[in-house]
């Protein structure tokens, strides 16, 4: 459908999920409980129409007073006062009854406004409320002449004559009449968007789903909604719709992603792929953040911006951090190279969680992508279907644009790994996986790293030993240990509860082999 066919509610967010727009034509209805969004919605859609498309508009309440209107959409920064001084709007107060004489009258003062204005859009709330004219004692909701789909037929045909794109908000109801008036609403409109508002984790979410839009496809599901003081309505698509809409995934051949370390490099065979996923799995404190930092920072040195997602630290102390540590990712940030997101895991809205990300990768053309502190999503987010999700989506898309992304899980287990994630992982999905963990000799606590996996690289398969110190992780010389025990070369079974020291005849049975 060409742009001319469609109406664009200019709605944040609303006129991607309708995949550009509504048909010209549909009448819309808008339903919902009270505090969902209804109003706000029809309203917005009549001053983007007027700001944005040069398209005049009416709205018409029945309940709520012109004044009270324009002061509740103050807060928004809507001057419709003024754009009625301008005569690209009309707000019309009246009663259900009035309109409908207005409709049936040949020569209707709201069609004359209409004209007037060059409306091309008009808004009712509460259309619910239009009661036809009781004829022969005949009950509005009978099939009769005057029957509601009668009324509200009659209303769609003398708003469709005068070319006009109609909105209708209808309340919704537990049960009695306004339930039996949303029945036929929801046939005779062409397209319905259904608001819902709830409780969540103690606080308030609301959400949008498109229930039918004749003529077009759209995204279907449940959408985050939320009502942002000064801008409105921001509509958010739900993460799963981001996993179908990517194209066909570009593939790097050349290993030019590297972590920043000559060493380090070394262990996965000379650096990852550009568009690999690596998981860093550790224990706390085994440094999986300090990786994180020093990724980021080597990318920036490459010239490759780099964005650092997370929701535990807040931004200054992971600089602080990061400078404790001599990486110098400070100024990089200063320069525009690294960005720092930070949300908060309370009430996380994953939905718009992911519209931050991916706009910030859009936005500041990202390269390398640090997601610090899975487990604190798996926390946040609750339902593990939607976890997996998030990072299904998250990864599509980075993999999409070739980005290089290191995601950091907390393993629990202090000593040994008998797995990598729990059951609910997106390990299957990562290309190489990169383990820290902790080794006892003795009485001294050594830090270990392995490539457990990297796709298409020839990485080592051995644990080395490793340090955090200035300029990040530093590798121990094979050679030398910290403390008075043996290399690591001197053990196996490291990445167990219990490392076994080699015999004196097992080392020189492995010399002999080797000479």
């Amino acid at each position: 459908m060409s742009n001319g066919d469609l109406v664009r509610t200019g709605i944040t967010g609303l006129d991607d999920i309708f995949l550009g727009g509504i048909p010209r034509g549909n009448v819309i209805l808008v339903e919902g409980e009270a505090g969902a969004g209804k109003t706000l919605l029809g309203i917005e859609f009549i001053y983007r129409g007027i700001i944005e498309y040069d398209e005049p508009g009416i709205i018409v309440v029945f309940e709520n007073s012109p004044r009270k209107l324009l002061r509740d959409v103050a807060n928004f920064e809507w001057n419709l006062e003024e754009l009625q001084q301008q005569n690209r709007l009309r707000i019309i107060f009246t009663t259900p009854q009035v309109l409908e004489q207005e409709l049936r009258s040949a020569d209707s003062l709201l069609i004359e406004t209409a004209t007037e204005l060059g409306a091309r859009r008009i808004f009712i709330d509460g259309i619910a409320l239009l009661r036809p004219t009781i004829v022969n004692g005949d009950s509005p909701l009978s099939n009769g002449l005057s029957s509601y789909r009668e009324l509200l037929l009659q209303v769609i045909e003398g708003i469709d004559r005068e070319g006009l794109t109609a909105m209708f908000s209808h309340e919704l109801a537990t049960r009695g009449e306004p339930a039996l008036t949303l029945d036929v609403a929801e046939f005779l409109a062409d397209t319905v968007i259904s608001l819902k508002r709830g409780d969540y984790s103690q606080g308030i979410y609301r959400r949008l789903e498109i229930l039918k839009s004749r003529g077009q496809d759209f995204e279907a599901g449940v959408h985050t909604l939320r009502i942002t003081s000064g801008r409105g309505l921001e509509v958010f698509r739900r993460v799963q719709c981001r996993i179908h809409t990517v194209g066909s995934q570009p593939t790097s051949t050349v290993q030019r992603s590297v972590i920043g370390s000559a060493p380090l490099d070394d262990l996965t065979g000379g650096g990852l792929y550009n568009g690999s996923v690596t998981l860093v799995v550790g224990a706390s404190g085994t440094g999986k953040s300090v990786l994180g930092y020093q990724v980021l920072v080597e990318g920036a040195l490459l010239g490759k911006r780099s964005l650092l997602v997370t929701l535990d630290e807040h931004p200054e102390q992971i600089l602080r951090n990061a400078d404790s540590l001599g990486l110098n990712m400070r100024s990089q940030v200063e320069a525009g190279m690294i960005h720092i997101l930070h949300d908060s895991p309370l009430e996380l809205e994953v939905n718009v969680h992911f519209d931050m990300i991916v706009r910030t990768i859009e936005e500041q053309q990202i390269d390398r992508i640090v997601v610090d502190g899975i487990t604190t999503y798996s926390n946040a987010i609750h339902d593990q279907r939607v976890f997996r999700e998030f990072f299904h989506a998250l990864i599509a898309f980075t993999k999409n644009r070739l980005m290089t992304i290191f995601i950091s899980y907390e393993n629990p287990e202090l000593f040994g790994v008998t797995r990598f994630m729990t059951d609910s992982t997106v390990t299957s999905v990562v290309d190489n996986v990169i383990l820290l963990s902790y080794v006892e000799l003795g009485n001294v606590m050594h830090r270990a790293i392995t490539v457990a996996k990297a796709r298409g690289c020839n990485h080592q398969y051995v644990t080395r030993e490793y340090r955090i110190d200035r300029g990040g992780i530093i590798l121990a010389l094979e050679d030398s240990t910290e403390g008075p025990n043996l290399p690591f070369g001197s053990y196996y079974n490291l990445l167990s509860r219990a490392p076994t020291r080699f015999s004196r005849s097992h080392r020189s049975f492995t010399s002999e082999i080797d000479d």
